[in-house]
């Protein structure tokens, strides 16, 4: 289990770079970042309002908000399949 922690911390960690670059290469760094924070953390409370028609809820936790915030929408839809697989 330490392994797969090691590598979920490694992976999250070179998306988190990659986000940062891209938003640091951006005009306005700043405005990108938290354009993205709000459009992920969006999605998120619009997957859990939706929940009850769905049928897909989102815990709303320690993971599902920072890496929904940091990664925006793509990071809600992967939690999504996620729990749609799981």
């Amino acid at each position: 289990m330490k392994v797969l922690g090691a590598v979920y911390i490694s992976v999250i960690s070179f998306f988190g770079v990659t986000v940062l670059f891209l938003h640091i290469k951006s005009r306005r760094p700043l405005r990108s970042a938290a354009i993205n924070a709000v459009l992920g953390l969006a999605a998120l409370f619009a997957v859990n309002l939706t929940s009850r028609f769905t049928g897909v809820h989102i815990p709303v936790n320690i993971y599902t908000v920072p890496s929904s915030a940091v990664f925006g929408i793509p990071a809600c839809a992967a939690l999504v399949i996620m729990q749609m697989l799981l």
